[in-house]
């Protein structure tokens, strides 16, 4: 009997690797390259963002709560996502006197060359672990992001800036998907909050000691 002829292999497919996702400091590049050279407004900001719009707003957010000038108003546009994620809204959105109050975006590019180098740093230690339903995740990072941006409207000194630090922090292990950044953040946030309700407490007893309360 002739032998039977085996059957062609079939090529393997090359398999490829799947794309990288675009880290959180190429993200706030490619936005502050998109801005124009005047002022800017939240809208603007909503309309620039991609999918993972809650994250990169509280990072954009948090950042303009430490710069000196625009901290006010940030403070005010924190508190709407922070709401809407507790809420499990899946987009943010702000009221039309929010949105179109505008503010000098040229300030927010120096400071982004400043904090990029520590964005990447983090980026490098960071990865996706420590899974957790999302929408728990959303609503939990919506109240710690809102009880941070009532304690940086105090009218203390430099009261915003540490507030603003951890909302950055938090954004970052929120973009990243990083539960155990992300835990780190949130004790950073309760050490915060903490801290500011201790300074309430004895800045209240000295004022009542004053007045011989």
């Amino acid at each position: 009997m002739p032998p039977s002829s085996a059957a062609p292999l079939a090529p393997k497919s090359a398999s490829r690797p799947a794309p990288k996702p675009t880290s959180t400091s190429e993200l706030l590049e490619e936005l502050v390259a998109k801005a124009p050279d005047g002022p800017v407004d939240l809208e603007w900001l909503l309309t620039n963002l991609d999918r993972r719009s809650f994250g990169l707003l509280l990072l954009l957010l948090g950042l303009l709560v430490i710069i000196p000038g625009v901290a006010t108003i940030a403070t005010l546009a924190l508190l709407f996502p922070a709401v809407q994620m507790m809420l499990g809204r899946h987009a943010p959105a702000f009221p039309r006197f929010v949105s179109k109050r505008q503010f000098d975006f040229k300030r927010f590019r120096r400071f982004t060359v400043f904090v990029s180098p520590m964005l990447q740093a983090i980026e490098r230690i960071s990865r996706p672990r420590w899974e957790a339903r999302h929408d728990v995740i959303n609503r939990l990072v919506g109240l710690v992001v809102f009880l941070l941006a009532f304690s940086a409207g105090w009218p203390l000194p430099l009261v915003n800036v540490i507030p603003g630090i951890v909302v950055v922090l938090i954004a970052v292990a929120y973009l990243q998907e990083d539960g155990l950044l992300l835990a780190v953040a949130m004790a950073s946030a309760l050490i915060s909050l903490l801290g500011l309700g201790w300074t309430l407490w004895a800045s209240a007893g000295a004022v009542m000691k004053w007045m011989g309360v």
